[in-house]
Order: structure tokens, then C-alpha cells, then sequence
């Protein structure tokens, strides 16, 4: 299976490069397309025609989400890329609606497995297509925001959560009713 690669150069994060295949989207990464492909160590083959489909796709829609005019996103994820625990997260991470938030602790009690914040976290942590898959929706249980996989995390996932409408105060998510922790 061919893959196909795209690149926004110009975005409020900074870089942001895609990777997709005939399945769907496998990554998205605060990097260049050179440097995406060098980290995956992939042979050359043919590229992917669905996997264009899914990047030109992407591409708008990142953009029109990046600048508060799309909510959701319409193209394909490869779950076949991730182990079984960390689908199932960000499964259902991805499902969290735009402008909600959800803890560690209440998408580990969905999972059936409330004593596994810790190991949802991790497996936040290591989503390879942030954004798309919302892991940004995700806060501890006192609403602090915690690291996320872009290079100024806590920024970028403070960004994120503004632009859907919250409020950050300390690194910590206000309840939509409180304008201030002081």
C-alpha cells in the first residue's frame, strides 16, 4: 500500500504534515513532510489515489478548523495503524463533541477499566494524528491541562481549547460559567 504525504506550512501551530493511505489517515505531525518521512523509515512506492483524496480533504479542513470555521472533520482514519488499547481510546476520544471536554478517569470508566487514567493518558500521549483525533478534549480530573504531542504542548493544546470556545487559566480549563480562578 502506497502513502501520500502533505504538508501546511503556514498554520497558527506552526508546520503540520499529514500522512494518509488507502485505509485513511495513519498521522499527523508538527514537523515538515521531510522530516516526517525520514522519522517513518518508509520504502518508496506508489502513492496512494485514495490517500490524495484524504490529504486534499484534510488539508481545507484543517485550515477551516485552525481558523474557527469547521467543528468536525469528514475524511477516513486508519485505525489498522494502532494496537487495540490505544484504538479503543481514541475511539472514543474521538467522539468527544467539539467544545466538550472529557477526563482521563471518565473515558477510562467507559472504557470498563476505571482504574486505568493513567494508561488512557498514556495512550492520549502517543496519538499519532492529533487534532483530528481530539485527545486535546481530554484534562486531568481537576481540569489542568496536561502534555500534549506538539512541540510547545501545553500551548498548542491551550490554543486548541480556546479556539473551541474555553477559557484557560493557569493551565487549567475554567468551567464555562467562571471567568477567573482569582
Amino acid at each position: 500500500m502506497g502513502l501520500c504525504y502533505g504538508e501546511i506550512t503556514e498554520s497558527p501551530l506552526g508546520l503540520i504534515s499529514l500522512v494518509a493511505g488507502d485505509q485513511g489517515l495513519q498521522q499527523v505531525a508538527f514537523t515538515s513532510i521531510k522530516a516526517l518521512k525520514k522519522a517513518r523509515e518508509e520504502s518508496v512506492e506508489e502513492p496512494s489515489l485514495l490517500g490524495l483524496e484524504t490529504i486534499g480533504t484534510l488539508l481545507s479542513e484543517i485550515n477551516a478548523y485552525l481558523f474557527g470555521i469547521r467543528k468536525t472533520f469528514s475524511i477516513n482514519v486508519d485505525w489498522g495503524v494502532l494496537p487495540p488499547f490505544q484504538t479503543s481510546v481514541l475511539q472514543l476520544a474521538s467522539q468527544i463533541p467539539y467544545g466538550e471536554i472529557r477526563t482521563y478517569g471518565e473515558l477510562a470508566r467507559q472504557l470498563g477499566k476505571p482504574g486505568a487514567a493513567r494508561a488512557v493518558g498514556k495512550a492520549l500521549g502517543d496519538n499519532p494524528m492529533p487534532i483530528i483525533i481530539p485527545c486535546h478534549r481530554v484534562v486531568d480530573s481537576s481540569w489542568h491541562l496536561r502534555g500534549y504531542s506538539a512541540p510547545n504542548g501545553i500551548e498548542t493544546k491551550s490554543f486548541l481549547l480556546t479556539l473551541e470556545g474555553h477559557q484557560i487559566s493557569g493551565e487549567r480549563v475554567l468551567p464555562k460559567n467562571q471567568k477567573s480562578l482569582f
